[in-house]
């Protein structure tokens, strides 16, 4: 097992790229994290914690931050501390280190209401990475996260856990370094503070080192102004800040989340994805992840590999790069004023299998014809075109029905 050596360089020209765009809420999440990855002195933790508070208060106030040339200079010196001294990480190991690997897991229901099968899949999640399960409901995803962390029993297959080079053999060593946060989770009592505090406590995490977890969790996925809050006083967003903080305040191994966006705007979904994004890309302290998702198009912009389930079965399972040249057709979606008989006449020379959907059409045609050619036809056509989208390299198109 060999030594990996990390610079803080790459996070440092981060930051300085998002002080430039006087993006500060990323400029404080950011600095935050740097300090605490690369273990600055107490001084600049606690500089890089005071920032990201007054940030989040600012927030709360209705003000951007944004407009406050005293903040923006606060973070100016700020990234001139993190930059004074030359930090550096040691790992001990591969980054690219397997920490759980699926073989041909599957589980089969049956009951008086019927049979639902899960059919056999492989899935490999390595140190940091993200795995994302795109599908419509009823599919097999939750299913599958529950087999992952232990809840249920696979009915076919088998599910390895790795620390380093050694396999974790007892399900009780396993859910130590697992935490999964179901789509619907019960109502606790108290304020977040005491929640995340009680959440690092049950792991052992006591007295000061509680304290200052809990308090840099807060401030990180902006809690900050709502550390004294109650459970009935949280939006729906703000409810999963606080159960993703009552878990990473223990740090664990692999994060499980069942369908995490739902429900959060689409400024709420942005955020989260970020964050989860980058503790996934902490060099100190990685948190590998699988999500569930039906936003494929938010998904595809964090994960590393997709599965996507339809009807049980994994009809994609890999890469997003593997979707190009996967067929020899590509897939459009769009939408204008024609009819789908319409739409078909226009096309007939395209060769092209049409579908309606919720959204308006999904177009597959041969790649041996012109995306633009196809273009210009709807164009010039008599027919106002409201919307149009090349998804070929991209998961939506496993909606269709061709798959």
């Amino acid at each position: 097992m060999g030594l990996t050596f990390i610079s803080q360089q790459e996070r440092v020209n981060e930051i300085a790229l998002a002080l430039s765009n006087q993006d500060l809420n990323r400029v404080s999440r950011r600095s935050l994290d740097l300090a605490y990855e690369f273990d600055y002195s107490e001084v600049i933790k606690r500089k890089a914690l005071n920032l990201r508070a007054n940030y989040n208060l600012r927030k709360e106030l209705g003000k951007s931050g944004n407009d406050s040339v005293e903040l923006q200079n606060l973070f100016q010196d700020l990234l001139k501390d993190l930059t004074s001294i030359e930090k550096e990480i040691t790992l001990n190991g591969d980054i690219k280190e397997v920490i759980c690997e699926a073989k041909q897991i599957g589980k089969v229901y049956t009951s008086i209401r019927g049979s639902f099968t899960l059919a056999p899949i492989d899935l490999t999640l390595e140190r940091g990475k993200i795995v994302g399960l795109v599908g419509e409901n009823g599919n097999g995803k939750t299913t599958l996260l529950r087999v992952l962390c232990g809840e249920i029993s696979s009915s076919d297959g088998g599910l390895n856990f790795y620390e380093g080079d050694r396999k974790i053999d007892t399900w009780e060593e396993i859910k130590e370094n697992i935490a999964f946060i179901p789509q619907r989770t019960d109502r606790w009592w108290g304020t977040v503070e005491e929640q995340i505090s009680f959440g690092a406590s049950i792991k052992g995490i006591k007295g000061e080192e509680n304290d200052d977890k809990t308090n840099f969790i807060i401030h990180r996925l902006g809690l900050t102004n709502f550390r004294l809050h109650t459970w009935s006083q949280l939006s729906s967003g703000y409810k999963l800040r606080v159960e993703i903080a009552k878990t990473l305040v223990w740090e664990p191994r692999v994060l499980i989340l069942d369908e995490p966006l739902a429900n959060l705007d689409l400024l709420a979904q942005e955020l989260l994805l970020q964050d989860l994004k980058d503790l996934a890309n902490s060099w100190k302290q990685p948190v590998s992840m699988i999500l569930t998702s039906q936003q494929l198009h938010e998904v595809e912009t964090i994960a590393d590999q997709i599965i996507f389930l339809k009807n049980g079965k994994a009809i994609f399972n890999g890469g997003l790069d593997e979707l190009k040249n996967q067929d020899e057709l590509f897939t459009i979606e769009l939408n204008g004023s024609f009819t789908y008989d319409e739409l078909d006449f226009l096309l007939a020379s395209f060769e092209v299998r049409i579908e309606k959907n919720a959204s308006g059409y999904t177009v597959n045609i041969p790649n041996s014809k012109s995306i633009k050619e196809l273009q210009l036809i709807l164009i010039n056509s008599n027919y106002e075109l409201s919307y149009f989208r090349n998804i070929t390299n991209s998961t939506k198109k496993l909606f269709s029905d061709k798959y």
